[in-house]
């Protein structure tokens, strides 16, 4: 860890080679409503991260065999807790120990599966102990624990009380690929020293965290110290101590990024975030561009399960390319589900100065919005209904301009097969850059149809097209198409996209970026 430390410094100025966070939750940026396939992304993800291996579905099967057919050896009446073969068994059955030489494979009935290649494997089968002193490879699948499989040497675990160790290993808990001098093994987590955890499966994966002592609590979060970014093999900065929320669909990775837009250029940004106090966090998104230099901004933001408090400063772009500047603005939000139903609801305030350049207004901004959606609708056949409403309340000391009243969409989406979705958005807003002072995070018009189509054209190639439509005149009216196309590679994700507007030049945007598979 010391050497990987002094490598830090050596290597922040290839911030402007490099690609941006990952996340485990895609969101897309586009202003045709091809956000409304996101769901269907994310559930690919999710099936493809918790997707069980060969290895793994063989292990359920043989301990559920195990429980119905092997008995133990002291106790008729119970299922053995144990099933051992080798090329060399020996067991006592007064004292309970037992050794296996050669190739082992050892199983436990608590879902846990020990193997040898060199062997010995010793234990006791009456005080619950296996002890591997060379190479070994472990899978856990423990109900309330994390999946685990690893390999490293030096094994001892005790499937009664759940405790053991095992050195030098590397292998993958739960989502995260890890690597450990030495991980220590708890009913409730997982301990490891002078690790490393990253998405990335590759042998030498593009992204990780390196940190001295990792703790991993199941479902909850990773407790980092001494914590270094790496991309490759250079480390990007070091910190004291970092949390992954496990809990979030987002993952907190920070890492740099980079793109190009008509707008902006060749653009970089790195985020950051600093724990202040408990459920305190300062963050700061540095970024710049090659026709506007630096546009950053930061917070402090207050926040825990089903609310924030934030203090925002800076300048902020919006799917469109619009830019606002605060100055600052305070913003609050509360969402929760709705009792055990499937509808959601969120409140959501802004209050505070912006700002726009480009024609020179500041006002004072307040927007007060109460929302209440509803989960995606399975109507069977592949299709999909997702309906949102908000009443809202949107004031400006600019003009003394008051909005309000109802704003509501119904977002239709078919997936035909696992090739080729669509989607199709009727959206009704009373905040529009027609009646806003500002154009920044509202739609075009009132009435706007939105409407595309996804190909999955190989398992790393998708394209998207999306349109959007005016309806304010009670006629379609062709508005923006956006076309993407998404191509994986490796442990990251090349994006294009195209975009042709009714009344601006045609564009190309480029990024790249870290993705969790």
């Amino acid at each position: 860890m010391k050497n990987k430390g002094r490598a830090c410094a050596a290597f922040l100025s290839l911030l402007a080679l490099l690609p941006p966070q990952a996340t485990a939750m895609y969101k897309a940026t586009t202003e045709t409503g091809a956000d409304a396939l996101d769901f269907i992304e994310n559930r690919r993800r999710l099936e493809r991260e918790n997707m069980l291996t060969d290895e793994q579905q063989k292990l359920l099967a043989d301990t559920q065999e195990m429980a119905e057919n092997l008995r133990h050896p002291v106790d008729p009446t119970k299922a053995s807790p144990m099933a051992f073969e080798g090329d060399d068994l020996t067991y006592n059955e007064e004292t309970g120990e037992f050794v296996a030489k050669g190739k082992v494979h050892a199983i436990q009935l608590d879902a846990h599966q020990f193997d040898a290649p060199d062997g010995p494997v010793q234990g006791n089968l009456k005080t619950n102990d296996i002890e591997i002193p060379g190479k070994a490879h472990m899978l856990q699948l423990t109900p309330g624990q994390s999946r685990v499989i690893l390999d490293g040497v030096n094994t001892v675990y005790n499937y009664r009380t759940k405790l053991g160790t095992m050195g030098e290993a590397r292998g993958k808990v739960d989502h995260q690929y890890v690597t450990g001098k030495r991980f220590e093994f708890y009913p409730d987590r997982i301990v490891v020293y002078d690790g490393t955890s990253t998405k990335c499966g590759a042998k030498s994966p593009d992204y990780h965290l390196s940190a001295r002592k990792m703790t991993i609590y199941p479902n909850d979060k990773i407790v980092m110290e001494h914590v270094g970014t790496w991309l490759k093999n250079a480390c990007l900065f070091t910190k004291k101590s970092h949390v992954v929320d496990l809990k979030k669909k987002e993952n907190d990775l920070e890492l740099p990024r980079v793109g190009y837009s008509k707008d902006d250029g060749v653009w970089i940004s790195q985020d950051f975030s600093l724990p202040l106090f408990k459920n305190v966090e300062g963050q700061a998104h540095l970024y710049a561009n090659t026709k506007e230099g630096l546009k950053s901004n930061g917070q402090i933001g207050w926040y825990n399960r089903n609310a924030s408090y934030e203090l925002r400063y800076g300048s902020y772009e919006d799917s469109d390319d619009k830019w606002i500047k605060k100055e600052p603005s305070f913003v609050y939000k509360y969402a929760r589900p709705l009792g055990k139903t499937h509808l959601n609801y969120s409140f959501d305030v802004e209050w505070g100065r912006w700002h726009k350049k480009e024609n020179d207004i500041t006002s004072t901004h307040r927007y007060y919005g109460l929302t209440l959606s509803r989960d995606p609708i399975f109507l069977g056949g592949g299709w999909y209904i997702s309906p949102s409403i908000t009443y809202s309340i949107t004031r400006e000391s600019y003009d003394h301009s008051k909005l309000d009243g109802l704003s509501w969409s119904l977002s239709t989406v078919k997936e035909f097969d696992s090739r080729w979705a669509m989607y199709a958005t009727y959206a009704y807003s009373k905040n529009s850059k027609e009646t806003s002072l500002f154009d920044y995070g509202v739609n075009d018009f009132t009435r706007q149809f939105r409407a595309g189509i996804s190909y999955q054209a190989s398992d790393r190639d998708r394209f998207v097209v999306g349109t959007s439509y005016n309806m304010d005149d009670g006629a379609f009216k062709f508005n923006k198409m956006d076309c993407y196309w998404f191509h994986d590679m490796h442990c990251s994700q090349f994006v294009i996209q195209y975009r042709h507007y009714r009344d601006e030049k045609d564009s190309v945007k480029f990024r790249w970026q870290f993705t969790p598979w």
